[in-house]
């Protein structure tokens, strides 16, 4: 018998003496102290001393002119504020209907921001569309986990009155971050689905100011770590592919800039910042890393820039007469994007190649926020049908038997420890995944 399957028959054999379920925390445990503190008194935000950076905006206000209403969730957002000339139409508005990639899409759709009336959309592979509601308004900036059927968004607690990070985990949607006295926001999960990096915001008393820094939230465990603690507002944090570092915007007097915390020693750089050029919501697409920033310092229109290695470069559908943001890069130069091409933000999908409007999704609202989950990446399906369960752990376990008619149909979703090698503890972390679930 070759040293090799003997090795696998031994190793299959230590699974299922170590392949034992992690008890769950209850998420009532960590339900903080603090005090909420929502000191809105007065009937006109101080621009000068809050910039606001509620969602992964297209544009930012001039904040000389752009008027704010007191509020805490009816503040005008940066694609509202009339910054940037929204066109009616475009020229090359004649171009074919997209079809995305096989896979599920996430976006939100507001008419206004200040009416609290965004609704989050879950698009599924057979083209069904849901809507993600519950006990909350205001729902968006949605993104998955390490799986479809898992994904986290922010949207206003009804009883609580504050932004709350949620859950969706096989349909079940919990808070997360529950009456916790904080503005929790901007959600991003991390590669390996165990953390969930977000903006926290407070008031700050003697700064009279809210102040907002990145935590981050053990999805076990229920508690949250708290990432920076400082004067200046971090914002739209997302992880590295690698999940070391962490991307977000810095703004320092009303301007962002994109920086990245190296989670082991805890000290950030300036990846970009341009003097006078607004720079914001950071995402990581494979090795490169996408963001928006303004054209210049005196055109605000959007713009998605790719940073590769030290070569940054602007996206060939760019444009000084109207905005392109929310980048949610799906593989390769693939990618889905909102822009103000055709009037409102809608919905527009890159192929690598040509833009094409997402027609089936957009509407007369403002259509931003998108993430995306490729059918091929459900991790455990290792027969390709686009769901994790019994069969996946069966397929897997004949094929490390060295079993003759045992096909991985896509390795890599089996790779559940992440190191590119298929062994007895990734079917220890699918056994115990399919016995939580």
């Amino acid at each position: 018998m070759g040293i090799s399957l003997l090795k696998r028959i031994m190793s299959l054999a230590a699974a299922f003496f170590v392949a034992l379920p992690v008890p769950m925390v209850s998420a009532a445990e960590k339900v903080s102290d603090d005090i909420f503190y929502d000191d809105f008194s007065g009937l006109v935000l101080d621009t000068d001393k809050w910039l606001i950076a509620e969602k992964n905006w297209g544009g930012t206000p001039d904040f000389e002119q752009t008027g704010f209403v007191a509020d805490y969730a009816k503040i005008t957002p940066f694609h509202e504020s009339g910054d940037s000339p929204q066109y009616e139409s475009y020229p090359d508005n004649g171009r074919a209907d997209a079809e995305l990639p096989k896979g599920w899409l996430l976006w939100h759709s507001y008419k206004n921001y200040s009416d609290l009336d965004s609704k989050l959309f879950l698009r599924t592979p057979d083209g069904t569309v849901e809507t993600v509601s519950d006990d909350f308004i205001h729902a968006m900036n949605g993104c998955f986990g390490r799986s479809p059927e898992q994904f986290a968004f922010m949207a206003i607690d009804k009883d609580a009155d504050e932004w709350d990070i949620y859950l969706s985990d096989h349909g079940e949607i919990t808070n997360i971050t529950p009456n916790s006295g904080f503005r929790n926001e901007d959600p991003k999960f991390s590669p390996d689905g165990k953390t969930i990096v977000f903006k926290r915001g407070h008031r700050d008393t003697n700064a009279n100011d809210f102040v907002y820094d990145l935590a981050l939230l053990d999805v076990k465990a229920m508690t949250v770590t708290m990432l920076t603690d400082d004067t200046s507002e971090e914002a739209m944090p997302c992880f590295s592919e690698d999940g070391k570092y962490i991307y977000f915007a810095r703004y320092t007097n009303g301007i962002g800039s994109i920086c990245r915390l190296d989670l082991s020693t805890k000290t950030s750089e300036t990846v970009f910042g341009e003097n006078g050029v607004n720079a914001y919501y950071p995402i990581v697409g494979g090795d490169k890393l996408y963001f928006t920033k303004w054209c210049s310092a005196d055109n605000h229109c959007d713009t998605i820039i790719c940073c590769d290695g030290g070569k940054i470069t602007s996206l060939p559908f760019d444009s000084e007469m109207f905005d392109c943001s929310d980048a949610c890069p799906i593989g390769g130069k693939k990618m889905v994007f909102s822009s103000t091409m055709n009037g409102g933000y809608d919905l527009y999908y890159y192929d690598g190649s040509r833009v094409s409007p997402l027609t089936e999704l957009n509407s007369d609202k403002n259509e931003l926020g998108a993430d995306f989950f490729a059918f091929d990446s459900v991790m455990g399906d290792v027969n390709a049908d686009g769901e994790f369960n019994i069969a996946d752990l069966v397929m897997f376990q004949k094929w490390l038997l060295a079993s003759p008619d045992a096909k991985l149909e896509n390795w890599q979703n089996a790779d559940l420890c992440m190191d590119s090698v298929l062994d007895v503890f990734d079917l220890c972390l699918m056994r115990r995944e399919l016995v939580e679930r």
